[in-house]
């Protein structure tokens, strides 16, 4: 069959617009540094690509919960150990004031501190993060402890924890609930102990020493207790952090284009292409000249 120079023109232009569209993905591979953009460029290995970013946003999903678990219960270790001081110092009072040495106005000059280390003891177990009441439970709108006329604390929160999901299976209490008996506890002893000391009442100093201290131990326990927790997060978040370097190595590994590869295939599409060039010009001077015969 005879190959017309119509024919050679088209299959040379054919071959023109495959190269040129080669250096068009070359220069878009050596630009953006990935093998694919889009799914026509890679179909199965473009899906594979989903699949891992898929999973990584997961993990940064898992880390933002952590983190915000991590710094609720921040938030409320630091309450705590306030707390937990306030308790100590009410503690110390107490040994003192106990002594028989004492006199009533020493022990009203104290129970003034006293009434003043309940008023800080009751504005930290209310205290907020975020605009938000600590130790309320779910209820974070509104105040987790609250006063009768006499002075008496009562728990007024929610009885439901605030959970935070890790991940589709794993869920984690991101608060300390108002409702411990650490909290009330503290109240007590330290409204007892002013009491006692308004009263200038030895004896109720003695009893009201032997509940603080007990208060004291049940809120180390439980600073403890969120010290624990916040461990645990704390290996969680390693863990995680870890999964996202590996999936961000896979990534890097699975897009990453061949760049040397990419070079030498841009090269030879050049080469080509000025053959292709030479012989279109060529083949125009022949038709030229079969024109003009």
């Amino acid at each position: 069959m005879r190959v017309t120079h119509t024919q050679m023109y088209d299959n040379l232009l054919s071959g023109v617009n495959k190269q040129l569209q080669i250096q068009a993905d070359g220069t878009e591979k050596i630009s953006s540094g990935k093998r694919f953009q889009r799914p026509a460029q890679a179909g199965l290995d473009y899906k594979i690509s989903l699949d891992l970013r898929h999973a990584q946003s997961g993990v940064t999903g898992s880390l933002t919960a952590i983190d915000t678990a991590q710094s609720r219960l921040n938030a409320s270790q630091t309450l705590l150990n306030d707390m937990k001081n306030i308790l100590v110092r009410g503690q110390t009072l107490a040994v003192q004031q106990a002594s028989g040495t004492l006199g009533a106005a020493e022990r009203h000059a104290a129970a003034q501190e006293v009434k003043h280390l309940l008023a800080q003891y009751a504005n930290d177990a209310n205290g907020k993060w975020q605009g938000q009441s600590l130790f309320a439970g779910t209820a974070v709108d509104k105040a987790a402890f609250t006063s009768d006329v006499l002075g008496n604390y009562s728990y007024t929160g929610s009885a439901q924890d605030r959970l935070v999901a890790i991940n589709d299976t794993q869920q984690v209490a991101s608060n300390v609930r108002g409702d411990h008996p650490a909290f009330l506890a503290g109240f007590q002893a330290l409204k007892s102990l002013q009491t006692a000391l308004l009263n200038n009442d030895q004896v109720g100093v003695q009893t009201a020493l032997g509940d603080v201290q007990s208060a004291g131990s049940a809120m180390i326990d439980l600073t403890s207790e969120v010290g624990g927790r916040i461990s645990a997060l704390s290996v969680s978040k390693t863990s995680y952090e870890d999964m996202k370097f590996t999936l961000s190595k896979s990534i890097e590994s699975h897009e990453a284009a061949d760049i040397p590869a990419v070079v030498a295939r841009l090269q030879q599409a050049s080469i080509i292409l000025q053959a292709s060039y030479s012989q279109i010009s060529q083949i125009k001077s022949l038709s030229l000249v079969n024109f003009l015969r």
